[in-house]
């Protein structure tokens, strides 16, 4: 084990190499019954881990399912009232974020979202019909 640790330059071995070497591995039945112990504490843990990805797993395919909705009630939104009011909670008065209209960079960014969601559509449903039942 003196590879990786400093060498002496005289013939004397230092402590820590006189430990390193006397070191040796447990015994057989002490690592059977740690790994033993160590599988059943990893298969308890996986089914708890898989039950709460399945759980994430159907909250985001929910959170995919309305994203789409709640983008289409921003745009109408913007486009009825074009700015955002919103409470401060410090005063509790209206500040308006004023736009002297649509921007074009966001019109062209909504679009070019709903042309992707259109054109993956198959793929969004094969993704959400499984946990939903079949249509």
């Amino acid at each position: 084990m003196g590879w990786f640790l400093r060498e002496t330059r005289g013939g004397k071995i230092g402590w820590r190499d006189q430990t390193l070497g006397s070191m040796s591995a447990p015994p057989s039945p002490l690592m059977a019954l740690v790994g033993i112990v160590v599988l059943l504490l990893f298969l308890s843990s996986y089914t708890n881990y898989k039950s709460q990805m399945r759980k994430t797993q159907i909250g985001f395919n929910l959170f995919l399912l309305f994203l789409p909705m709640l983008l289409i009630f921003l745009a109408y939104y913007m486009t009825k009232y074009g700015r955002f009011q919103i409470v401060s909670p410090a005063t509790k008065e209206m500040v308006f974020h004023d736009q002297s209209g649509a921007s074009p960079w966001g019109v062209g960014l909504f679009l070019g979202l709903m042309l992707i969601l259109v054109s993956y559509q198959p793929y969004f449903q094969s993704k959400w019909w499984p946990y939903w039942g079949s249509y």
